[in-house]
């Protein structure tokens, strides 16, 4: 079995489809005597059942277990030669179909003496997702080594041995099929880098979050790439995720080397990495690698945390625990830079010492999830010292059980139950307030739908639990049942939109991943809810916003060409009052206000805060819930820094967008 896996690691391998030339070489050396004299202009079809049929000299005797490979070979030029049996030529407007692969030429050659298949002028091959170009091909059959000379190409990573495969049975791969049909590119994949503790949601711009970890669609450039027997080097070599030019962003490898892993999936190590920004700045990144298995989150992080652990903390992330396929277990320390250099806490309001020791400096987080189709479980246990004199007020601790299931009216919803220790809430101008204990239970129904042109979200929840946190009116601490039912519902109408019939894909922006269609949309939210607590006291409230958002330029020129707009004013109508501080209706007229607007170029500037304007409020005039964010904002990349100061957290991000290549994309770049 190890003589197969060689054998096929050596037809399936190559980042650029050189797959494809060890499988046409098996051609020529799997059946004698193919041309028995000189043609011209004529169509050559054979296959071969057994590669090492009738050729001694082959390396390629397979045992009874190993499968057979069926190949189909056809040739086509303005002239093929055969010279004693021994040397075949093709020449003049070559072009030979394997399986479903087309690669063009020059000229095309095997001398079966010597076992040196080679490729001369513009050399070009596709098959599925698959592309590249060259000047110069050699491979030596028995040898099983080669090169490729001015290499340039288009790779599809996810499906590069499956578009590579020569088994004539296999079917066509999706990415291929789209590969024949797609004329555009759109935005499929990309790699996000997040430090701090932020969340980031959908991009306002591209309305989505495309970041998963990888990117398929590759163009690349080599002066030189070695054929090894189990791999390919390169000294080396260029990638690019951008499929326009000039680039923006690029990846340069340096003594590079590609091979399948156990897998079946294409890996890639860089002895050296450089990232490329706008052909001019280039930043080290040390050794990497790319491809095999999907690549975890650095094991180092950066969170700035103001309130429980007095500002920067270094997070290490450790492997996640599998335990029986179902649970799994997240374990990281930290250590608290900021209270080191410090030597001192301010985290810790029931505690008059202030000075900390070595257990003060670290912290730990600890996250179980466990679950199937039908039901999941959380634990969050977070520890901001491990001081065991300060364990209960630095430990903030949840559990969520979820389960799925059916019920009258409300059809598909799931059962809720939770407890909780220390967690933190945030109530408008209140601010941050916190439930030192909860537990209880809620059934909730989410369901989004369409009614006419109105884009619908309702959101359900009925329940009961006990909380124990602030009251109102000071920070004494009560215990208390609450049952409760709350409603919302989130609807969204176009009202205007730009005509995008003569927009096209050619004119996508530099500064957008995607095409961006000026429009105007009306937005409404309704929250109402009722709760009842068991002092016989009890609140309900109805709260209406609503409100224009407007998005005008498609980021074509430099300046204010981009501005995305949302003001959407509220009113809440209530009654009773909570004898809690986290949940009382508070804020009776408010103005939230979103705004996204270019600077100048990529430079962007994000703000999104709500106002308190009630004049009859001592909170009038009080802006909260603020997230500010200066953004630099690429079509094949992104990154940013956002602060909120409400919470005193904050952080950076940069994030590479993955595009799903249409056939109109150039391999040379």
């Amino acid at each position: 079995m190890a003589a197969k896996k060689k054998y096929l690691l050596a037809l399936n391998l190559g980042l650029l489809g050189f797959g494809f030339f060890l499988s046409l070489f098996e051609t020529s050396a799997g059946k004698e005597n193919i041309i028995k004299k000189t043609l011209k202009n004529k169509h050559y079809n054979f296959s071969v059942g057994n590669l090492s049929e009738n050729h001694k000299r082959a390396p390629l005797q397979k045992s009874k277990q190993e499968e057979e490979i069926f190949l189909t070979l056809k040739i086509f030029a303005d002239k093929q030669y055969d010279y004693d049996q021994n040397i075949y030529i093709a020449e003049g407007n070559v072009k030979a179909l394997i399986n479903d692969g087309v690669l063009r030429s020059d000229l095309l050659s095997y001398d079966k003496s010597t076992g040196i298949l080679s490729a001369e002028g513009n050399i070009r091959f596709r098959k599925g997702g698959q592309y590249f170009r060259a000047k110069e091909f050699k491979f030596n059959v028995l040898k099983k080594e080669g090169f490729i000379k001015d290499a340039y190409g288009i790779l599809g990573v996810e499906n590069v041995f499956n578009d590579l495969k020569i088994d004539t049975n296999s079917n066509k791969t999706e990415d291929q099929k789209r590969t024949n049909n797609q004329e555009i590119n759109t935005y499929d994949d990309g790699i996000e880098f997040a430090f701090g503790n932020i969340n980031l949601k959908d991009n306002k711009i591209t309305r989505s979050n495309k970041s998963r970890g990888s990117i398929n669609n590759w163009r690349f450039k080599s002066n030189s790439i070695i054929i090894e027997e189990n791999g390919w080097k390169s000294n080396r070599i260029i990638f690019t995720n951008d499929p326009f030019d000039p680039h923006q962003i690029s990846f340069e490898g340096i003594d590079v080397f590609a091979e399948e892993d156990d897998d079946g999936k294409l890996l890639i190590t860089s002895s050296k990495t450089n990232l490329i920004l706008e052909n001019r700045t280039k930043i080290f990144l040390g050794k990497r690698v790319f491809g095999g298995k999907k690549k975890k989150k650095s094991k180092l992080e950066f969170i700035l945390d103001g309130k429980d652990r007095d500002g920067l903390v270094l997070i290490r992330r450790s492997n996640t625990a599998t335990i029986n396929e179902n649970i799994k277990l997240d374990f990281q320390p930290q250590f608290l830079i900021n209270r080191a250099i410090i030597g001192k806490t301010n985290s810790y309001k029931n505690s008059k010492d202030k000075n900390t020791n070595l257990s003060d400096l670290f912290g730990l987080n600890l996250k179980l999830n466990a679950g199937n189709d039908n039901w999941r479980f959380d634990s969050v246990n977070d520890l901001s010292t491990l001081n065991t004199s300060r364990f209960f007020s630095g430990l903030r601790q949840s559990n969520t059980f979820k389960k799925y299931f059916r019920m009258p009216i409300l059809e598909d919803s799931s059962l809720n139950i939770f407890t909780t220790y220390r967690s933190r809430a945030w109530n408008g101008t209140i601010g941050e307030t916190e439930i030192k204990s909860a537990f209880g239970g809620f059934i909730e129904k989410t369901n989004f739908f369409t009614t006419g042109k109105v884009k619908n979200n309702l959101n359900i929840r009925i329940g009961t639990a006990k909380y124990e946190a602030e009251k109102f009116e000071n920070t004494d601490i009560i215990s208390l049942w609450r049952s409760s039912i709350f409603a919302s519902l989130d609807s969204e109408y176009p009202i205007w939109e730009s005509n995008s019939k003569n927009i096209h894909q050619s004119k996508l922006t530099s500064l957008s991943p995607v095409l961006i269609n000026p429009e105007l949309v009306f937005r409404t939210n309704i929250d109402s809810a009722y709760f009842n607590y068991l002092n016989s006291s009890d609140q309900g409230f109805l709260k209406l916003s609503l409100g224009p958002e407007i998005r005008l330029g498609n980021l074509r020129r430099n300046f204010f060409d981009y501005t995305k707009f949302s003001v959407m004013p509220g009113i809440k109508i209530k009654f009773g009052n909570s004898p809690f501080k986290f949940d009382n209706a508070i804020d009776l007229k408010t103005l939230n206000i979103s705004l996204m607007q270019q600077i100048y170029g990529p430079l962007m500037f994000d703000v999104v805060s709500n106002l308190n304007i009630d004049n009859s409020s001592k909170n009038y005039g009080e802006y909260y819930d603020t997230k500010l964010g200066l953004l630099w904002h690429k079509r094949a990349y992104e990154c940013g820094v956002y602060y909120h100061p409400n919470n005193e957290a904050g952080g950076l991000y940069f994030r590479i967008n993955g595009f799903k290549f249409g056939n109109k994309i150039k391999a040379v770049f």
